[in-house]
């Protein structure tokens, strides 16, 4: 029944209900060939080898065994009605950057949140673990950055505000740390990177062949990265 249920799982949900419905189109229109086509792309881009194939260029970073004066830690979204107000991803950002800072005693600069209110979010997260786990440390924000350019941008004037150097530990997700890298070496920072929130995983059962939202939205990412390191070198 486990393997029964798996199986029709994958098939009745998004993204297996597109592959069964491309399917089912291939023998109902003139544009068979086109349709199994799609049916085929879409299963094998919702599934784990795939995602993984296609995360581990951005994940495959050098780990730099280097000394930094600040720790930069991008932001990457809210939610307001938990107890930490950082979305999952911006959390383990968070949680990596703060352990770097308090370890070797540096500042935290966090970047992003356009308008101001990540920025109070991720003020209520940090003071929320300074006092359940009795550390403290200095923080700094820059609160008009959009996306990752202006996160570079906007960070490298703050650094001259401040009167800071620009070598940096950069702290974001694994998958996103080599167009940040190229943004931020183009605003002029010497970036030791520190990557966490991973999204690959190179353990398999057989149901990770089926189709599943949760490799889908992994190769979402990756493409999504690939198109934003194309626009970061060539185009910015």
């Amino acid at each position: 029944m486990f393997v029964i249920s798996k199986i029709i799982t994958a098939f009745l949900l998004i993204p297996g209900i597109f592959v069964i419905i491309f399917l089912f189109l291939a023998f109902k229109t003139k544009y068979k060939k086109f349709m199994i086509f799609l049916s085929a792309f879409l299963w094998l881009i919702s599934t784990k080898p795939i995602s993984n194939l296609l995360l581990y260029p951005l994940e495959n970073i050098k780990i730099i065994k280097q000394k930094a004066p600040y720790v930069v830690v991008l932001g990457g979204g809210v939610v307001n009605k938990d107890i930490f107000r950082s979305s999952a991803h911006q959390f383990k950002r968070i949680v990596y950057g703060a352990s770097i800072a308090s370890r070797e005693k540096i500042p935290l600069i966090f970047t992003g949140g356009g308008v101001g209110f990540e920025s109070k979010m991720v003020k209520h997260d940090i003071k929320y673990l300074e006092k359940s786990f009795n550390f403290y440390i200095k923080t700094y924000f820059e609160n008009k950055s959009k996306n990752t350019r202006q996160n570079a941008y906007f960070t490298a004037k703050l650094f001259k505000k401040l009167g800071f150097n620009k070598k940096i530990y950069l702290v974001t997700s694994a998958f996103h740390m080599k167009r940040a890298m190229i943004d931020f070496k183009k605003a002029g920072f010497k970036v030791i990177p520190r990557p966490t929130d991973y999204l690959s995983n190179y353990t398999y059962v057989w149901y990770d062949f089926l189709p599943s939202m949760e490799s889908l939205y992994k190769s979402y990412w990756a493409l999504h990265e690939y198109l934003g390191i194309i626009k970061a070198k060539f185009l910015d």
